[in-house]
């Protein structure tokens, strides 16, 4: 695909996104990464109505153009942080209900938030560590995000909601579905649930691991 092309899928999975309820508001931010750009969506807009006029171009310094009094989402450092790995194309944050809800439960495991209760998210998501509060759109929360996602492609927010990254914008929000579907599942069972053994889980290649990218985006 061209550029024009891409910003308009990118405009597309906004919208879907949105409608299938992921977002609220003018919650939520997705990016794209194209050659050395970055485009993302703006501050303060519902991604139910942003046009390609919204979408905001940076490069890997952070510096960017757009249209007159746009500026792009707060998290724009978080989004940079993923970048610097290879194979990362896409990336989505949302404040989807089910994973906003585990991400404030008074009691989490860091380490793996939920029971893993199927193979789709055993192999998409595996164990979903928790990043410990921090605030939106600070240089802290993004240092934190990268350093998980140099290890595997989705993470839970204190408090705040979920971040999952892709080769592209399918991938990451297979990824982000699957947590919230997950998720839904673990609050509708609760005590009654039965997860995934260890052994079950054994036959599952879980949170994949990369490399450093050959670009270290700032933060």
């Amino acid at each position: 695909m061209n550029r024009k092309e891409q910003l308009s899928e990118l405009i597309r999975y906004c919208r879907l996104i949105h409608g299938k309820g992921l977002v609220s508001s003018s919650g939520g931010n997705v990016s794209i990464r194209i050659g050395d750009h970055i485009y993302i969506t703006p501050s303060g807009r519902s991604l139910q109505q942003i046009g390609e006029e919204d979408i905001l171009e940076l490069d890997l310094q952070g510096n960017y153009q757009g249209a007159i009094g746009a500026v792009p989402s707060k998290e724009w450092r978080m989004h940079l942080c993923c970048y610097q790995y290879e194979g990362i194309q896409a990336v989505v944050h949302v404040h989807s209900p089910n994973a906003v809800a585990l991400s404030c439960m008074k009691e989490l495991d860091f380490q793996c938030s939920m029971p893993i209760y199927t193979a789709g998210c055993a192999v998409r998501v595996g164990a979903l560590p928790v990043i410990p509060y921090l605030p939106s759109g600070s240089r802290e929360l993004a240092e934190a995000v990268s350093q998980v996602i140099g290890e595997r492609d989705s993470v839970l927010l204190e408090n705040h909601g979920v971040l999952a990254v892709g080769k592209d914008l399918e991938q990451a929000l297979n990824i982000i579905e699957e947590i919230e579907e997950n998720a839904r599942v673990h609050f509708i069972l609760g005590s009654r649930g039965k997860a995934l053994s260890g052994e079950q889980l054994a036959n599952y290649s879980m949170g994949r691991s990369r490399g450093p990218g050959h670009v270290q985006a700032p933060v």
